[in-house]
């Protein structure tokens, strides 16, 4: 759909786009002045006295729809900005309820915690069930993800939160064996390999000196997570390297976990070199059963190549396996994602990540034209994914969601009790400090009490990072001094 905006407001422009989007999908084009065939949302408001009144007319397809509502204006502009972006985009909300003729699971909810919002509601004194039923109430967001939303909070409330003078660390490994066709995170191909060497020595001197300032600084690491791309796509020697290299980080923490994402990146050498550094959560994730999808996305594994790499880990020791499972993917139907999660269950994972597909502008898969489920069957291989975790006696810990997602759903990690990861909670909710190191990693500080949080991020390009890693120390120990 090609829809004009007509809006006083400029500052929420993309604001009432997004909540276009949640029905139209990415689809919604927006054009800059009224033209033949295109949608007009026409948004206009007064204020009189304490009182802000919206309307929003909505013209398509020959028809037009209206909506009004009012809400008192507040007396500090943040808080007063934060309440009319809010009264906007449940006007445009309702104007698309109307002309769609349906509501959407997490009703006129754009942002990506829902949680947070039950947190906020709490701080002012709601118990959590009272939370979630101002969450429903004023969003319209259906029973069922309020529910899911309740139970992530109660979750992350049984788990030790991050406390003063604790920080986690992340260290980023920017590299895959190949693209995944819905990636749009930093990455590159490992090719001929010939980054490979200069990145882990400008890491390592960056690792060199983040323990340093941990000492400086008088930190302890609590929980350590190595991400990327694929931390195992680095050669056994280097990998290692990386590792012992950050001992001094990770032997103080209570969690340690690297992803082990590709099944064809692990061998027996990287598994006990994480056994070394006690690393005692991985994840090791097929996204699907189905060999066809995962070369259609660009996977270069087989499923037997995820129960091998399951058993092999297995035999070594590991105890604590999470897998990711992606629901949507290109061609895929509802009974294929039933067929993926009772394929999983001979692998025993502790934790499940049910995530729902996403099609960024930066993915190869927004170029493409290929099928992808709608959203009534990504919302039905999503409520497998939960029916699934919870027959396993797993519960959902955190919970997330991103815009153009299949079905305007969520992503969501289920736990065995005791399993729950951490770092996740902490990364997820940003309520914990973060010395992340890497390119494109981003160190942060967080004030739990205001909600205020400073970051410090690295270089997103690897050459740019390995060429001004001394920089990067710098702009930690910045972030480390400032006020908070």
């Amino acid at each position: 759909m090609r829809i004009c905006v007509l809006t006083p407001t400029e500052q929420f422009r993309n604001d009432i786009l997004d909540v276009v989007r949640v029905f139209e999908g990415s689809g919604a084009e927006a054009v800059s002045e009224e033209e033949d065939g295109a949608a007009l949302l026409r948004h206009t408001e007064e204020i009189c006295g304490e009182v802000r009144r919206v309307r929003v007319e909505f013209l398509a397809d020959g028809k037009r729809f209206e909506s009004a509502r009012e809400g008192k204006t507040q007396s500090g502009p943040l808080e007063d900005k934060r309440v009319h972006k809010r009264l906007i985009k449940q006007s445009v909300y309702d104007v698309c309820v109307s002309f769609y003729g349906r509501r959407p699971p997490w009703g006129s909810l754009t942002g990506i915690r829902p949680t947070r919002l039950v947190y906020m509601a709490m701080d002012g004194g709601l118990t959590p069930e009272e939370a979630a039923e101002e969450m429903r109430r004023q969003f319209d967001v259906s029973a069922e993800k309020t529910t899911l939303t309740l139970e992530t909070v109660r979750t992350q409330l049984s788990l030790p939160r991050q406390k003063p003078g604790e920080i986690d660390i992340y260290v980023g490994i920017p590299f895959c064996v190949s693209r995944c066709a819905y990636c749009s995170f930093l990455s590159g191909e490992v090719g001929k390999g010939g980054q490979l060497r200069p990145y882990t020595d400008a890491l390592k001197r960056e690792i060199e000196g983040a323990v340093k300032l941990i000492r400086e600084f008088r930190l302890t690491p609590r929980a350590f997570y190595m991400g990327g791309g694929t931390p195992t796509s680095l050669p056994g020697d280097l990998f290692e390297e990386v590792l012992e290299a950050l001992r001094p980080l990770t032997d103080p923490c209570r969690e340690r976990t690297v992803e082990a994402g590709r099944p064809d990146t692990l061998d027996k050498q990287k598994l006990a070199a994480m056994k070394n550094s006690a690393v005692g959560r991985i994840s090791i994730n097929p996204q699907t059963s189905h060999d066809a999808t995962l070369k259609l996305i660009g996977r270069r594994h087989t499923a037997a190549d995820t129960v091998r790499a399951y058993q092999m880990a297995r035999d070594m020791g590991f105890g604590d396996i999470n897998m990711d499972l992606i629901a949507a993917l290109p061609g895929e139907t509802a009974e294929m994602f039933r067929e993926t999660l009772l394929w999983s269950r001979e692998m025993r994972p502790e934790s499940l990540t049910v995530h729902t597909l996403c099609i960024k502008h930066s993915s190869l898969l927004h170029l493409w034209e290929a099928k992808l489920p709608d959203g009534d069957m990504a919302a039905q291989m999503v409520a497998d994914g939960r029916r699934e975790a919870e027959a396993r006696g797993m519960r959902p810990y955190y919970l997330y969601r991103q815009k153009y997602m299949a079905g305007n759903l969520e992503n969501v990690g289920y736990a065995l009790p005791g399993m729950e990861s951490l770092y996740n909670v902490g990364m997820m909710e940003e309520t914990a400090d973060v010395l992340a190191l890497g390119a494109g990693a981003i160190s942060k500080r967080v004030n739990t009490r205001t909600g205020k949080i400073l970051r410090a991020p690295n270089v997103s390009d690897i050459g740019h990072y390995i060429a001004r890693t001394d920089e990067m120390l710098e702009r930690k120990k910045t972030l480390l001094l400032s006020e908070i």
